[in-house]
Order: C-alpha cells, then sequence, then structure tokens
C-alpha cells in the first residue's frame, strides 16, 4: 500500500470526530450550492474520498435517491466506526462506507458518476496523487469535485498578537508536515494536471459571528497540535495557555469581526 501522509489533527473519536461533525455541519450550505452547480441526479453512483464520520455522505444521498449509491471512503476504522452509527440513525440506506487510503482506494475503476472530496487534499503530502486516484474511479465523462481552504486571509479585527501568533504557528506546522495550507487557489490547476475538462471554480468567503463553529477554529486547530507545538519548541504548554486564554477572551466580545478560511471549490470532468 502506497504510504500514508500525516494525518496531523489526528483521529480520537471523542475529539476529532466531533470537530469533523461541526465542520460538515457549518459548510452544509456551500456543499449544497456545489452539488447544485454540478447537477447531482437520482441514481448516480458516487464516492466521497476522505470523508470522516459523515463529509457529504447525507446530501449526496438525498440526491442521488434509493436508485443510486453512495460510497464513503475513510481509512481511519474508528472514524468510519461512528460513521456507520450516523447512518443507521439517519436511515441512510444507499450509503455505505469502505475503508481505504485516498491514495490506494481499493475501489472499482470507472464506475462512478462523481468523485468527491472536502478538506482532504490539505492534509496531503502528495495531493496529485489522490486527484489521479480520484480520476481513475470515475468512468469517462464523470465528474470530479474538491473544495479545500486557504488559510490567508484569514483576518481578525481589531487585531490581536495572539491571533497573529497561532496563525503563524498554524502555518509553520504544517509546512514542517510537507503540507500546503494555501492549497485552495490551487485546486483548479491541480484538476488541470490530472487531465480534466471544463474544469470550474467557485470561491466562497463569509463572517464567523459569535457562537459559529468557525468563529473559534484557530482555537481548535491549536489545541489539535499542540503536542506538536510544544515538541518542536515553538511555544510552552504554559505560554500557549497564556495565548490561547488571551484570544479566547478576544473572540467572546461580540465586536471582534473575524472572518472564515476562504473556501475554494473546483470541479471537471475526466475526457469521454
Amino acid at each position: 500500500m502506497a504510504e500514508l501522509s500525516p494525518y496531523v489533527l489526528g483521529t480520537q473519536v471523542t475529539t476529532e470526530g466531533e470537530r469533523l461533525l461541526q465542520q460538515s455541519r457549518a459548510l452544509e450550505r456551500e456543499t449544497r450550492w456545489l452539488l447544485d452547480r454540478i447537477g447531482v441526479q437520482p441514481g448516480w453512483r458516487a464516492v466521497d474520498v476522505g470523508c470522516g464520520p459523515l463529509g457529504i455522505l447525507n446530501l449526496l444521498a438525498k440526491r442521488v435517491g434509493l436508485h443510486g449509491e453512495v460510497v464513503g471512503l475513510e481509512r481511519e476504522a474508528r472514524l468510519a466506526a461512528m460513521g456507520e452509527t450516523l447512518l443507521e440513525l439517519r436511515d441512510l440506506t444507499n450509503v455505505r462506507f469502505a475503508l481505504g487510503d485516498a491514495y490506494a482506494t481499493g475501489l472499482p475503476r470507472g464506475v462512478f458518476d462523481l468523485a468527491h472530496a472536502r478538506l482532504l487534499l490539505i492534509n496531503l503530502t502528495d495531493p496529485g496523487r489522490a486527484l489521479a486516484e480520484m480520476v481513475a474511479l470515475v468512468h469517462p465523462g464523470g465528474i470530479i469535485a474538491v473544495q479545500d481552504i486557504d488559510q490567508l486571509p484569514w483576518l481578525c479585527e481589531p487585531p490581536h498578537p495572539a491571533w497573529d501568533a497561532l496563525v503563524s504557528t498554524f502555518l509553520l506546522v504544517w509546512r514542517a508536515n510537507g503540507l500546503d495550507p494555501l492549497i485552495g487557489h490551487r485546486l483548479p490547476a491541480l484538476l488541470h494536471t490530472a487531465g480534466l475538462v471544463d474544469v470550474e471554480v467557485e470561491v466562497h468567503g463569509r463572517i464567523a459571528p459569535p457562537g459559529a463553529y468557525y468563529r473559534k477554529h484557530l482555537l481548535g486547530l491549536t489545541e489539535a497540535i499542540r503536542g506538536e507545538i510544544v515538541k518542536r519548541g515553538l511555544f510552552t504548554e504554559q505560554e500557549l495557555a497564556a495565548l490561547t486564554g488571551a484570544l479566547e477572551r478576544h473572540l467572546d466580545d461580540p465586536r471582534t469581526v473575524v472572518t472564515r478560511p476562504l473556501l475554494f471549490q473546483a470541479w471537471g470532468r475526466k475526457p469521454s
């Protein structure tokens, strides 16, 4: 099997699994727009690569209907098991999970109408290889769609030194692991390189008001990579506690304005 890319944010069900579910809810509006723009049809076969416990499986299931099929590909068995429970609770009988890696899915080739990945490529050291695998999964004329974020511009107003320090730390840790935190704007070029045609792109940006998931997204990311920050000697535990505490107080102020990271969506068609 191909070497796995490191997943920096962890795979604990009680922490990362719940974060991924919150993320799915937070990005649902933009994803509905994408699926409507693509024109997903009843009876389609679709695969959501690197879906975590839910991804967009529920949105795809509704669109493909009972005569369609949705496959959620996830490499972490604990997240897939969490997803199986969610499918049962939501009575999504046209969805199934498959364990596999984005570089070597083990799924049948050339049978899907749509292969999708959201916030996957930003977590991979070789996104081009994963895209090549996705292209292999769809039949000629099938669609590849990817969604990913650009961590810049990611703004907080009024400015705060803790915000700047933690954003810089996150970018440093991400790059140190061979990952690209600014991959969003590269998506169209990556799809062209993968051989797709009729490539289109859309960009979404929003404010994160008090109580919204992305309001304190930076604090959640910092907590997820806290161990690596300390291990690399970027900050001590005490320094991190001071930074996150100060930033949380700043974000709790309703007068503070926070933007979400830009979400790029790109899609294209496998040549017939």
